[in-house]
C-alpha cells in the first residue's frame, strides 16, 4: 500500500475543482460553480427554487395542521 505523502510521491496540488471533485448539480448533473453553487448555473437555481414554491418538495413532519379559520387552542363555550 502506497501512501501518497510518503517521501518520494509525486506530490499532488490539489486546486479547487479537484478539491471538489463529485460535486454534481442535483438538477442537471453537470459540475457545480463556485457562484451558484450547490448548482450549476442560476437557471438550475431558479428550477430548484420553482419546485420548492410549487410543493414538488417538502419536508415531512410529524405534527399535524392547525385547523383552518382555528385558534391553536381549543375554544371552551
Amino acid at each position: 500500500m502506497s501512501d501518497p505523502q510518503a517521501p518520494g510521491a509525486p506530490q499532488r496540488r490539489q486546486t479547487h475543482a479537484s478539491a471538489k471533485a463529485g460535486t454534481n448539480c442535483p438538477i442537471c448533473g453537470r459540475p457545480t460553480e463556485p457562484a451558484t453553487r450547490p448548482f450549476c448555473s442560476k437557471r438550475c437555481a431558479d428550477v430548484d427554487l420553482s419546485r420548492w414554491l410549487g410543493g414538488v418538495y417538502r419536508i415531512e413532519s410529524p405534527e399535524t395542521p392547525a385547523a383552518p379559520g382555528g385558534s391553536d387552542h381549543d375554544e371552551e363555550l
